[in-house]
C-alpha cells in the first residue's frame, strides 16, 4: 500500500505499476482461457457453426440480389416477376409507362415485384365484351397466380443455394463445409419465403398504394369499399383488379404503333399552372415515367405575378430532374421569371434560339401582364402587341439560322413564324388543339396543365390537366408523333392518353426559314371542339 505521506509522483508510479500488474494477469488469462477453447472440440465446432452460418446468410442476400426475372402469363397479361430483398415485404405491380400499385402483401424481408410486359389484345377484349369473360377468365387466375409464385420461389431457392455453394467453396476450400454453407443458404431463405407466406395478406389487393400517374386514377383497380376484406374473397379481388387493368390496357392496344427508340427525343408540353401544385407532381410522374428529356411551358405559371408566388411556387421545378424551358405568359411578371431563373435546371427564353436535349429551341416573353381584367389593354393594342413579338422572334429564328420548336404564350404570337419554324408551342386559351398555320408551320395549344387553378371552380364542368409528350426524330429533328394525356380533377380520377402518329411522308423535317418543309399532320383525335383561329383576340380573362 503506498505511503499517504509520500511524494506525488512516487505514488502516481506505484500505482501505474499495479495497474500493469493486473493487466499482464488478464492477459495470461484471457490465453490461457483462448487456448483451452481452441484445444476443445465442443467450442471448435460451434465456432465452425457460426462462421458457416454467417457466410451462409451473407450468399443468400448476394444470392436473392442477382436472383433473375421469372416471366409468367397472369390472364391476359404477360408477366415478369422477380423476388428482391426488401424489409417492408411489399408487391409492387409495375404497370408502363402508367406508374405503380404497391400492396402491403406480407411482411419482409423479402419482396416481390411484378412488370406487366404485354397484353393479349384478344383476350383482353374477350375479359372486357364477352358475356360471361370475366367468370371464365378468373377461374385459372388464382392458380396463375400462385404457379407464378412457386416458380419463382424455387428459381429463388436455387440460385441463393448454389451461390451459398460457391462462396463457401471459397470460403473454407472443404467439400464439407462447402454443402453447409449451400445447406445454410437454402436454408435461411426458406426459412424467409416460409415467413412471408405465413404472414400473406390476401384481402392487402383491396387496400393498393398508387405511384405515378395512376396515383390521379385509383379507379383503375376498383372502390375498396365494394371488395370483401376475407380471405374466401381473395379469387374475387385478385379477378377485379386484373379486370379494371385489362380494361385500362384494352384501348391501350388499339394506339397506333410508335416506334420510339431509346434516341428518340422526348419533350414534354405544359402551360398554365396558374399555381396549382398538383401540377408539379403530375410532371414529375410523367417526366419519370416516360422518359422526358426536357420540358417545354408555355407561360401563366402564377396568376397575380407577385414576389410571394414566385418564391414559393417556382420552387416546384427542383421536382422536375430535367431541363426546364419557359417562356413568360401574360400573369407571369419580371419576379417570376427572376424567381425562375435562380433554379440550375430553367432555360428562360425571351427572343433567342438556344440547343436544349438536341432541339433548337426559339422563344419570346409575352409582351402584357395582366394578372386582372382592369389592367387590360384594348383588343386591338393588345393584338399590336402579340404581332410585334411574334415577328421580333422570326427576325431572331432567322438570324440564328432556324430552330426546330418555337414557344409563345398566346396563339396570335404564332402567326409571324409562319414559314420560318415547322411546329410552335403554345398555350393561354386552356384549350388543347393542333392547327395548320401554312407554309410548313405547325401551332400545337396546350391546355391547362393547371386546370386553371382557382378558375376550375367557376364552371361546371371542371377543366381536365393536360399535357402532351411529343416525340422528335434524333436525326431530322421532326415531330414523328405525341401523346396527348387528360388528367380528371375535382372529385374525378380518370386518365386519357390519346396517340397521333405522323405518317413519315407528313413529317416536318427542321428547316432553315421554312425550305423543304411538308404538310401538317392531322388533329388530335381527343379534340373535342374546333381550334380557334390563332390571329382572333383571345378571352381577356386568361
Amino acid at each position: 500500500m503506498p505511503d499517504r505521506h509520500a511524494p506525488f509522483p512516487q505514488r502516481l508510479k506505484s500505482v501505474a505499476s499495479r495497474g500493469s500488474r493486473a493487466v499482464a494477469r488478464g492477459e495470461r488469462r484471457a490465453g490461457s482461457l483462448w487456448r483451452r477453447l481452441r484445444a476443445s472440440p465442443v467450442a471448435r465446432g460451434l465456432a465452425t457453426a457460426v462462421a458457416i452460418l454467417a457466410v451462409g446468410v451473407a450468399a443468400a442476400s448476394g444470392g436473392l440480389i442477382l436472383v433473375g426475372d421469372t416471366s409468367a402469363h397472369i390472364g391476359p397479361f404477360h408477366t415478369t416477376m422477380a423476388l428482391h430483398p426488401d424489409i417492408h415485404g411489399e408487391t409492387i405491380v409495375t404497370i408502363p409507362p402508367l406508374g405503380q400499385v404497391v400492396f402491403d402483401s406480407h411482411d419482409g424481408p423479402i419482396g416481390m415485384s411484378l412488370r406487366l410486359d404485354s397484353v393479349d389484345p384478344e383476350e383482353a377484349r374477350a375479359i372486357i365484351n364477352t358475356p360471361g369473360g370475366v367468370t371464365a377468365a378468373s377461374e385459372d387466375l388464382a392458380s396463375e397466380v400462385t404457379d407464378a409464385v412457386v416458380r419463382v420461389a424455387v428459381e429463388a431457392l436455387a440460385i441463393v443455394t448454389l451461390c451459398g455453394l460457391l462462396v463457401g467453396a471459397l470460403a473454407f476450400r472443404t467439400m464439407r463445409r462447402t454443402m453447409l454453407t449451400g445447406l445454410a443458404s437454402l436454408s435461411m431463405t426458406a426459412a424467409l419465403l416460409g415467413y412471408a407466406a405465413v404472414t400473406m395478406r390476401p384481402e392487402s389487393i383491396s387496400q393498393p398504394r398508387y405511384e405515378g400517374l395512376l396515383s390521379y386514377a385509383p379507379s383503375v383497380v376498383g372502390d375498396a369499399e365494394d371488395i370483401a376484406d376475407n380471405y374466401e374473397q381473395y379469387v374475387t379481388n385478385l379477378q377485379k383488379f386484373v379486370t379494371n387493368i385489362s380494361g385500362f390496357y384494352a384501348f391501350a392496344t388499339d394506339l397506333p404503333h410508335i416506334g420510339v427508340d431509346d434516341d428518340t427525343i422526348r419533350i414534354l408540353h405544359v402551360s398554365d399552372l396558374h399555381l396549382n401544385p398538383s401540377a408539379w407532381h403530375l410532371m414529375e410522374s410523367v417526366v419519370d415515367q416516360f422518359n422526358i428529356d426536357a420540358v417545354a411551358d408555355t407561360g401563366d405559371m402564377n396568376d397575380w405575378g407577385s414576389s410571394q408566388e414566385a418564391d414559393v411556387f417556382s420552387q416546384g421545378v427542383t421536382q422536375i430532374d430535367v431541363p426546364y424551358v419557359f417562356v413568360k405568359g401574360n400573369h407571369d411578371s419580371a419576379t417570376t421569371i427572376a424567381a425562375l431563373s435562380a433554379y440550375d435546371n430553367t432555360v428562360i427564353l425571351d427572343g433567342e434560339v438556344r440547343e436544349v436535349a438536341g432541339l433548337r429551341f426559339a422563344g419570346v416573353a409575352d409582351p402584357r401582364f395582366t394578372p386582372d381584367k382592369g389592367s387590360q389593354p384594348s383588343t386591338d393594342y393588345a393584338q399590336q402587341m402579340l404581332a410585334q413579338s411574334g415577328q421580333r422572334l422570326r427576325e431572331d429564328i432567322e438570324e440564328a439560322g432556324g430552330a426546330d420548336v418555337a414557344m409563345v404564350h398566346e396563339p396570335a404570337m404564332a402567326v409571324p413564324l409562319t414559314g420560318v419554324v415547322p411546329l410552335v408551342l403554345s398555350g393561354h386559351t386552356h384549350e388543347r388543339a393542333v392547327q395548320d398555320l401554312g407554309e410548313g408551320t405547325t401551332l400545337m395549344v396546350e391546355g391547362s396543365t393547371g386546370a386553371a387553378g382557382l378558375r376550375i371552380f367557376e364552371s361546371d364542368t371542371p377543366m381536365k390537366m393536360e399535357l402532351d409528350v411529343l416525340y422528335f426524330d434524333p436525326d431530322t429533328k421532326a415531330l414523328t408523333a405525341y401523346d396527348s394525356i387528360s388528367v380528371g380533377t375535382v372529385g374525378a380520377s380518370d386518365i386519357t392518353l390519346d396517340r397521333t402518329v405522323i405518317p413519315i411522308d407528313e413529317q416536318k423535317h427542321a428547316a432553315v426559314n421554312g425550305a423543304g418543309v411538308e404538310d401538317v399532320p392531322s388533329p388530335l383525335p381527343s379534340s373535342s371542339s374546333s381550334p380557334s383561329s390563332p390571329s382572333s383576340p383571345s378571352p381577356t380573362d386568361e
